[in-house]
């Protein structure tokens, strides 16, 4: 196995502008909708052609409710329509018994409801965990295998592209099993977290022993978890040929002591480093021609109202 790129393929940025742990009380995070359409126009400004949505509630809390998705996307495509947006289905399970705290990575069912079921709103792609691990010393995501192909099954019928998150090899072989069985389609998407407190480590090494198990044609983003880790990773991504991530979900320091202002800062340092390796930074349309993402029609937002 082994993932071919191209050296001088444009770097596909993605932004995690929200995130569902990240507080006031860490980042200048944006919670309402219209806060994060500002800051996801910014982050695109700057370098970024994905957005990745999480949704907070009124309360600046985790929200699941699809109809909070609605009103983050419709902000979102009527400030700034250009770049993909990949919804993410993780939260945490308040029912859950016990001391720890359970999160599930496939815990809101992707349904049209999210986007208000107007297509013009459809969002391009949605994250997939793939597998059962604890996240902390005080929390773990739970991810059985039903509820992994049930999410797929209602992402590729919904017409979504699923995007794996990957912590180690093991993920990794998950997603090439449901490959085999024909559950998950090519060219499949990964996310490789490293550095993360149950995955792989955040080295140079364990990003090229995770890369070169991804199938020939896949498409990889690598992450590393906190920004002691994300620049090092981002670096040997891009010169592996792969693509990168950023957003206050992810990390808050754009520099040793220097918390970032704005995800757009953080999007920029990232670009900085990109211009400093001589690779380009892909357009959102150049982001989905690599990707093989349709764009979708420019809604009529005075429709919506």
């Amino acid at each position: 196995m082994g993932c071919s790129q191209l050296p001088k393929q444009p770097v596909i940025i993605t932004c995690a502008i929200t995130g569902h742990r990240t507080n006031r009380a860490i980042a200048p995070v944006p919670l309402t909708p219209e806060e994060q359409a500002k800051s996801a126009q910014e982050a695109v400004r700057n370098g970024a052609s994905i957005i990745h949505l999480h949704v907070r509630g009124d309360n600046g809390e985790e929200s699941l409710a699809p109809e909070r998705y609605y009103e983050a996307i419709s902000q979102l495509k009527q400030i700034v329509p250009t770049p993909i947006i990949e919804i993410t289905p993780r939260g945490t399970d308040k029912l859950a018994p016990g001391q720890v705290k359970v999160e599930r990575g496939n815990l809101v069912k992707i349904s049209s409801a999210m986007w208000g079921n107007q297509p013009e709103l459809k969002p391009e792609m949605c994250a997939l965990n793939l597998s059962t691990r604890n996240i902390d010393e005080n929390t773990v995501i739970l991810n059985p295998p039903n509820d992994i192909r049930d999410q797929i099954e209602r992402i590729y019928s919904l017409g979504l592209i699923p995007r794996c998150d990957v912590y180690d090899l093991g993920d990794i072989r998950v997603a090439l099993g449901l490959l085999e069985k024909g559950i998950l389609k090519e060219p499949l998407h990964f996310l490789l977290i490293l550095g993360s407190y149950s995955g792989i480590g955040a080295t140079a090494q364990d990003l090229e022993y995770m890369v070169k198990y991804l199938p020939e044609q896949s498409h990889w983003t690598a992450l590393g978890t906190g920004s002691r880790y994300n620049r090092l990773i981002a670096e040997q991504a891009i010169l592996l040929g792969g693509h990168i991530r950023t957003g206050f979900e992810d990390e808050t320091y754009v520099s040793k002591g220097q918390k970032a202002k704005s995800n757009a800062e953080l999007v920029a340092n990232l670009r900085g480093l990109c211009e400093k390796i001589d690779r380009p930074i892909a357009t959102p349309d150049q982001a989905r021609q690599i990707l093989g993402v349709q764009q979708q029609p420019q809604p009529n937002f005075a429709s919506l109202i």
